[in-house]
């Protein structure tokens, strides 16, 4: 079972990103503390704000991998319980199990509101092309992003993301059938359309209930 309940990313991929923040705060760390530093005020408050930014996320990341280092302990213990009546291990097992996965928790929020796993939430213009082609139906890159007002790059870019986390699928226009603007069916017919998968569609039926 994934440790970080996460939408998109595996928990790899969440320690991989993790890793790379505690290098950087060893970095930042390191560069304060080198010899002549105190030299350059601006560069050592800038240094400053930043290991403070660090930390907020760093340290209780240390305080997680303490835990699961517990957990894993009473794991080995509780493998070596060959009979498995040890009751009051069984017990502490879950009540760290519990702690650890709230720790985890605590970890994937700072790292979505500092912006280090974008990918796990959709901006505004990500929920306004879904919303659109939930109203209007498939769509081609070139139109949508005239609907929603963007350009076809960053139409294309953002298309191709949401298929990536599952909520957009392509279809090609000769596939489509009843589509909403018959009018322009001969002239389009040959574009890739994009539609809301099945996940999309109850992606946004969750998200307006908890609008309600």
């Amino acid at each position: 079972m994934p440790l970080f309940k996460c939408k998109y990313l595996s928990d790899a991929e969440i320690w991989s990103r993790i890793e790379n923040i505690t290098v950087e705060r060893d970095q930042v760390s390191h560069a304060l503390a080198e010899a002549g530093a105190e030299s350059d005020l601006q560069a050592i408050a800038g240094l400053a704000r930043r290991l403070s930014e660090l930390n907020r996320l760093c340290f209780p990341v240390d305080k997680l991998k303490a835990l699961l280092s517990d957990l894993y302990e009473l794991e080995e213990l509780l493998q070596q319980d060959i009979t498995g009546e040890d009751a009051d291990l069984q017990k502490l097992h879950e009540e760290y199990t519990d702690v650890c996965y709230g720790a985890a928790g605590g970890v994937y929020r700072l790292l979505l509101e500092d912006g280090y796993i974008d990918e796990e939430k959709e901006d505004e213009t990500d929920l306004e092309i879904l919303n659109f082609i939930s109203y209007a139906g498939p769509e081609y890159a070139w139109r949508l992003g005239i609907n929603i007002g963007i350009d076809v790059n960053e139409a294309r870019e953002r298309l191709e993301r949401l298929i990536g986390k599952g909520l957009l699928e392509k279809v090609q226009g000769t596939m489509l059938e009843g589509y909403h603007r018959e009018k322009d069916w001969v002239k389009h017919m040959n574009h890739t359309y994009y539609r809301l998968s099945r996940e999309g569609e109850l992606f946004l039926r969750n998200l307006r209930r908890e609008r309600l």
